[in-house]
């Protein structure tokens, strides 16, 4: 998986039960969750991604996030006038460091009727005894080409 395009914009998760659905599966299954989630303005869906002890860098919050609350929080700041979209991410990097812990780098293009935006995405995804969750990620705006 170490280039694979993870393209996830015709995937839409019902607002009111997404928040209780089971931790996906793989980490594969929450990048494109959170993909997915991206695209689709989920934000409670999105917050319940991450773990309760995670740590999270928005691209327009100056500080650090911390667990699925921190997480709604931003989502709901960041998507409350946006419009939904489609979300590619391209896997650059995957590591795994052992059998319940993976460490992924990827660009992602999310693109909204309001505009396109090029992203940076690194984190750690951890399994729980309920599934996969991010543990640690960072989000931000890609530099321009130079």
């Amino acid at each position: 998986m170490s280039r694979a395009a993870l393209a996830l914009g015709g995937l839409v998760l019902a607002a009111g039960t997404a928040a209780a659905a089971p931790a996906p599966a793989s980490a594969e299954a929450l990048l494109d969750r959170f993909a997915a989630n991206s695209a689709t303005l989920d934000v409670a869906a999105q917050a319940a991604l991450f773990a309760p002890d995670a740590a999270f860098f928005g691209s327009s919050v100056p500080g650090l996030l911390r667990g699925p609350e921190g997480a709604r929080g931003y989502f709901a700041e960041a998507w409350a006038k946006a419009s939904p979209g489609t979300m590619t991410c391209e896997v650059q990097s995957w590591r795994q460091p052992s059998p319940d812990l993976v460490l992924v780098s990827a660009w992602c293009r999310l693109v909204r009727p309001e505009r396109t935006a090029q992203l940076r995405l690194s984190g750690a995804a951890q399994r729980g005894p309920d599934g996969w969750r991010f543990a640690e990620l960072h989000v931000s705006a890609a530099p321009a080409p130079r």
